[in-house]
């Protein structure tokens, strides 16, 4: 019986323990483009717990394959900074092209390629070298966004003045097809799969699908209002599109196309992120100086984050190692 109780004792104390672990939970990066500042948020709390210098016109960021580089743009400027999100510090500057203004990474991370909005063309970026390896002239006119295919293969450019989006084989770095969209393109995203693209066609207020096998549009969904950023639920399931000029998210279910939410938002809802659990979407409000905090299962706002002025990128980054 003294056996047992001891045993009973012990198993009360290690279900009780935390689990072992993380200095800190999932955090929320937002650059600030007007405040020239990087907020950093607590998902456990949803509290910003850090306000960070990040230079002139912080605007887009993305994380690195490694999980723990972001690259942060500042618009205007060749140079990226790289900010550690283990130590919360910016480590380095890097030349990224003459005027990056997005980028996305190879699946192995060795590679970054920058949109150079002015220039027309896209530069490659040798991460561990940290220099220039490339340039891609892609045959489209003002680029303000790339993704590339899950397989690294392919990447996919959106144009916003040549109304189009370029299809590069990253092999040879050649265009191999210019797909027809709308006036100022800007969010663009692909399934998991691979098999499909999602173009947001800017002033015509709708979005295309796109087959990748045929790289042909199968279908458009007409919109309430201009989109801006896309993003798809991490399950697949659904498609987040901002509707800046109508302060709201429109929720549409995959593969239907059906629209299942309109969610009110601040001032200008500008972009999106997902926690890798698909739990909740992040979605900043660039003139209220607010991220708006959605359920992503219910598709429902649950809190308004303050924020600084300008909200814009938005990036879910994963706990820092306790050693």
């Amino acid at each position: 019986m003294r056996d047992l109780m001891l045993s009973l004792v012990v198993l009360a104390l290690l279900l009780s323990s935390p689990a072992p672990a993380l200095a800190a939970g999932e955090r929320i990066l937002v650059t600030n483009t007007r405040d020239g500042t990087l907020s950093v948020i607590s998902r456990e709390t949803h509290e910003v717990i850090r306000t960070i210098p990040a230079g002139r016109k912080a605007n887009r960021l993305s994380l690195a394959p490694d999980g723990r580089h972001a690259y942060v743009i500042n618009d205007g400027s060749a140079f990226v900074r790289v900010f550690d999100t283990h130590t919360l510090k910016f480590i380095r500057r890097v030349r990224a092209g003459r005027d990056p203004y997005n980028l996305a990474f190879s699946p192995d991370g060795a590679r970054a390629y920058f949109v150079n909005t002015y220039s027309d063309n896209v530069t490659i970026l040798d991460v561990a070298a940290r220099r220039i390896i490339g340039l891609i002239k892609h045959g489209g006119n003002n680029p303000v966004n790339i993704k590339l295919s899950p397989d690294g293969r392919f990447a996919f450019v959106a144009n916003e003045l040549s109304e189009d989006v370029s299809v590069v084989d990253l092999e040879t770095r050649k265009p191999i097809k210019q797909i027809e969209a709308g006036h100022y393109i800007e969010g663009i995203d692909v399934t998991r799969d691979g098999k499909r693209l999602y173009v947001m066609n800017g002033e015509r207020n709708s979005y295309s699908v796109v087959d990748l096998d045929t790289l042909e549009i199968i279908r458009t969904i007409k919109l309430s209002g201009e989109p801006h950023d896309a993003l798809i639920t991490p399950d697949g399931k659904f498609l987040y599109v901002t509707l800046p000029h109508k302060n709201r998210v429109s929720v549409f279910s995959l593969p239907a196309q059906k629209r299942v939410a309109s969610v009110r938002q601040g001032i200008r809802p500008d972009l999106i992120a997902f926690t890798p659990d698909g739990a909740l979407a992040y979605v900043t409000n660039r003139d209220s100086k607010e991220v708006f905090v959605m359920d992503a299962k219910t598709h429902r706002n649950i809190r308004k984050i303050r924020v600084g002025n300008g909200a814009h990128g938005v990036l879910v980054v994963p706990p820092a190692p306790t050693n």
